[in-house]
């Protein structure tokens, strides 16, 4: 199966890329200079802003998993608050496929590096009180699934001990389409290599990014209509002509 996305939503997710640096930047130009830097400002901004790269950069994966399950035919997904013993969990993404009735249910980590136990201990709690309460939750959605199946999907592929199977951006895409697990890398690729470039001429040594290039560095705003669609499948990305609206 293909996902296919228009070339104006492809220009959203690379202008969420750039906004993710330029963010991280107008927030760092507000915040007092770090006493540990004050010979060398800029020091103290450039930790202020990757940091807070660091904390939005999976967040953003997420959003764009989202959009693209919501592409494919059957499925939707959302990021959803539930009901649960003591109080409301949030789930990062809650996606029901209308056909085969299957429902996943799973949190979504940038997955580099590593947890301390008390992390650990908390994911698999939130998730096992959120697995008590899905079904009334889903019920109340008018979904009767056939199948549910919690999850963790750790972007970068950290893995430790849990109750959960914990995913990668590998194989994502065996729980949807090989186009989903396209998108995912590719998506995750512009955005190493969007942050490289944004701090590559600052640093004393040169920053090595990739010479490979993903569909979206190929997305120009200035391109002349007629733009066409951006094709993901299991193979890779292309442009191809647009499709008319039915």
């Amino acid at each position: 199966m293909c996902l296919r996305l228009t070339y104006a939503e492809a220009l959203l997710w690379k202008q969420h890329a750039a906004k993710l640096v330029a963010d991280a930047k107008a927030k760092s130009a507000k915040i007092p200079c770090d006493p540990l830097f004050e010979s060398n400002p800029r020091l103290s901004s450039l930790v202020s802003e990757i940091d807070s790269i660091k904390k939005r950069h999976g967040l953003l994966i997420e959003r764009a998993l989202i959009f693209a399950i919501n592409k494919l035919r059957h499925w939707q997904a959302a990021k959803e608050s539930i009901q649960v013993t003591g109080g409301n969990a949030h789930l990062d993404c809650l996606a029901f496929n209308a056909t085969t009735r299957k429902l996943y249910v799973f949190e979504c980590k940038r997955g580099h590096g590593t947890f301390d136990a008390d992390k650990k201990r908390a994911i698999d709690q939130r998730l096992g009180n959120i697995t008590a309460s899905i079904g009334a939750h889903v019920s109340s959605k008018g979904w009767s699934p056939s199948s549910t199946e919690v999850f963790i999907l750790s972007f970068y592929g950290a893995k430790w001990k849990s109750k959960y199977p914990i995913y990668d951006k590998h194989n994502v895409a065996t729980l949807f389409e090989p186009c989903i697990g396209r998108f995912v890398t590719d998506y995750m690729e512009h955005l190493e290599a969007a942050t490289a470039r944004a701090y590559s001429s600052e640093l004393r040594e040169a920053v090595m990014v990739s010479p490979a290039r993903s569909i979206f560095d190929e997305v120009d705003e200035a391109r002349e209509p007629p733009q066409p669609d951006v094709l993901f499948t299991e193979d890779g990305a292309s442009f191809v002509a647009r499709q008319r609206d039915k």
